[in-house]
């Protein structure tokens, strides 16, 4: 597997670039994002890639941070995402914002994403649920608690065998009604939430 891309920038267009590696153009379907972070044609870049094989063609994928990337990946994770949709909603969401529509199953803002309908919504909000943190969505909906205790109260309550989400929202009830910053405690508190 292609891992990254290190050359220099040749052509970009609203969803490609091509990268010059020792005399070897490659081409690169990027996001709109990493568009927005590429230099000028004729500097060094360097790219994390992502190698797609179908039958008829292998087709590489180009992003600027590896968190573009991840968020890629966990797309095309979900069935009936292709690449060309998962770039699509990368394009046209910031991670921050997908997380949130997510978590407030936000259908009408998700569907108004080029090549998600309604049903591919629901299913998004479904399938990712679970799957994505939600520690900095809860902080912004309940701010000055501290991160690094709800995340280590979300960690114990998984390891006692709840669900991401349970755990995540027990922690959030617990949160705001303990004043505690003794992790102990706070997963005690939370533990009644369930």
């Amino acid at each position: 597997m292609i891992a990254h891309i290190n050359g220099i920038l040749e052509i970009t267009s609203s969803d490609r670039a091509v990268i010059d590696v020792g005399g070897i153009g490659y081409e690169l379907h990027i996001p709109a994002s990493t568009l927005d972070a590429l230099p000028a044609t004729g500097i060094h870049v360097r790219l994390h890639t992502h190698l797609h094989v179908r039958e008829d063609a292998l087709v590489l994928y180009g992003f600027s941070t590896t968190g573009e990337l991840e968020f890629f990946r966990l797309l095309i994770g979900i069935s009936r995402i292709g690449p060309n949709v998962a770039l699509n909603i990368l394009s046209g969401i910031s991670f921050d914002d997908f997380r949130s529509a997510i978590y407030s199953e936000d259908i009408q803002r998700l569907s108004s994403l080029s090549g998600v309908g309604a049903k591919t919504a629901k299913r998004l909000v479904l399938e990712l649920k679970d799957k994505i943190g939600r520690v900095e969505y809860m902080e912004r909906m309940d701010s000055g608690y501290a991160p690094d205790l709800a995340n280590s109260a979300i960690a114990g309550m998984i390891s006692l065998g709840y669900t991401r989400s349970v755990a995540e929202t027990a922690v959030r009830m617990a949160l705001q009604s303990e004043s505690s910053d003794n992790i102990g405690e706070l997963i005690k508190a939370a533990l009644k939430n369930v």
